[in-house]
C-alpha cells in the first residue's frame, strides 16, 4: 500500500469477464467517489432474483486520523490505514454498478477477504494481527500455534443497501453495524470462499498452504467449526469451489475445490513467484463425514503452474466448465488465474 504517499491511491474499479467471449468490461461506479484501494470481494444474489448482484468488496484507505495530525503520530499508535468494505449492486448484462453503502468497525483492522451469508451479515478476515514491522514478519514464518493473533470478523448490518449521513452530512460507515470476533486463533487466515454446499465455508491459512472447511457453529453464534483441514505444497489465497453442471451428462462428476497460490513465496512481491493452481476433490468412495488424518481422503491435482513470466502471481482461481455438446464431447473447462501484481487474467483451458 502506498501509506508513505497516500495521495497516489488511485480508484480501482471492478471488472465482469463474459466466460464465454473472454470480453473484459471495466464497470462504471456509480454514486462513489474517492480511492477504490481494492482486495478482497464476494457476490450475493437474491434467490427470487438471479440477475441483481450485490458485491462486497474491501477497501484499504488512509487514515484521516493520521493523515491529517498536525504532529504525524507513530503508526504503532495511529494506524495509518482505516480499511473499510463498500457495497455495489450491479445488474447482469449491464456496464455498471451502483455503490450503496461503505461499512467500518473497529474491529476491522487487516481486512483481506470477505464473505457474504446473507446480504445482512458479513464474514471478514484479518490477515495480521500487527500492521507493519517485524513482528508482522513474525506472523507470516510463524506456524501454527506459535502466532495464533489473527482472528475472523462477523458483521451484522442493520440496512446494507441505505448509507446513512451523520450531522454534518458526512458519510456515517459505522451506523448499524455491529461487529464480534467469530473464532480467534487461525493464524495467518486469508481467503474466504463458498463451498460445496451453502452451508460450507471455505478458509485459507495463507502462509502454511492449508484449506479449512467450515461451517457455522450454532444458529445462536457466529462462531465456525472446522471440519476438516486439507493442506497444499504452496502457499494459499482465496479458494473457490467448482460445481461441475456436467457430471450427468458425462457420468462423471469433476467437482472440487480450486485453489490458487505461489510455490516460492519467500521473494513476494520483489521477485517472479512460481505460480501453481490445484484441483482437491474427494477419492472415490472416501467417507466424506471421516476425518483425513494420512491425507488419504483427497486428490491433490496440478492443472496449472507458470514461472512467473506468463502470470506475476496467483492469488485465485475459477473454473467455468464448458458444455461437450459444444466441445466435441470432451469434458473440459476454461481455468481463470490472476493475482496481485500482475498485469491481467490468464485463461487456459483444461481437461477435467
Amino acid at each position: 500500500m502506498h501509506w508513505e504517499k497516500p495521495e497516489t491511491i488511485g480508484q480501482g474499479t471492478i471488472i465482469v469477464i463474459d466466460a464465454k467471449t473472454l470480453k473484459a468490461t471495466r464497470l462504471k461506479l456509480r454514486n462513489f467517489k474517492g480511492p477504490f484501494n481494492t482486495h478482497g470481494i464476494d457476490l450475493y444474489s437474491p434467490p427470487n432474483d438471479p440477475t441483481s448482484v450485490y458485491i462486497v468488496a474491501v477497501n484499504h484507505l488512509p487514515n484521516p486520523a493520521f493523515y491529517s495530525a498536525a504532529t504525524r503520530p507513530k503508526p504503532s499508535k495511529v494506524p495509518q490505514a482505516r480499511s473499510r468494505l463498500e457495497i455495489f449492486h450491479h445488474r447482469i448484462g449491464s456496464d455498471e454498478a451502483t455503490h450503496l453503502r461503505s461499512i467500518w468497525h473497529p474491529l476491522i483492522r487487516t481486512p483481506n477477504d470477505v464473505y457474504f451469508q446473507t446480504l445482512h451479515d458479513i464474514y471478514v478476515t484479518n490477515d495480521h494481527y500487527y500492521r507493519d514491522g517485524a513482528m508482522r514478519l513474525v506472523e507470516d514464518v510463524a506456524y501454527g500455534k506459535l502466532a495464533p493473533w489473527t482472528d475472523l470478523i462477523h458483521l451484522t448490518i442493520a440496512d446494507p443497501i441505505t448509507q446513512t449521513l451523520s450531522g454534518k452530512g458526512e458519510v456515517d460507515d459505522a451506523a448499524g453495524v455491529v461487529g464480534t470476533v467469530a473464532n480467534k486463533g487461525i493464524h495467518n487466515n486469508n481467503g474466504l470462499g463458498h463451498g460445496k454446499v451453502p452451508s460450507e465455508i471455505m478458509i485459507c491459512r495463507t502462509a502454511i498452504g492449508q484449506l479449512l472447511l467450515a461451517e457455522v457453529e450454532s444458529p445462536s453464534s457466529p462462531r465456525l467449526k472446522i471440519n476438516e483441514t486439507i493442506q497444499l505444497p504452496c502457499t494459499l489465497d482465496n479458494p473457490s469451489y467448482f460445481a461441475d453442471p456436467y457430471a450427468a451428462k458425462t457420468g462423471r462428476d469433476a467437482s472440487g475445490y480450486v485453489l490458487a497460490g505461489l510455490a516460492q513465496a519467500i521473494a513476494f512481491p520483489n521477485g517472479l513467484d512460481p505460480v501453481m493452481v490445484w484441483l482437491v476433490q474427494p477419492k472415490a468412495g472416501a467417507a466424506t463425514k471421516s476425518k483425513d488424518k494420512r491425507g488419504g481422503k483427497w486428490t491433490q491435482s496440478l492443472i496449472f503452474q507458470d514461472d512467473g513470466h506468463v502470470l506475476r502471481t496467483a492469488a485465485t482461481a475459477v473454473l467455468v466448465a464448458i458444455d461437450p455438446d459444444e466441445n466435441q464431447g470432451k469434458k473440459q473447462a476454461n481455468l481463470f488465474v490472476t493475482g496481485p501484481l500482475g498485469q491481467g487474467v490468464v485463461v487456459s483451458r483444461i481437461n477435467l
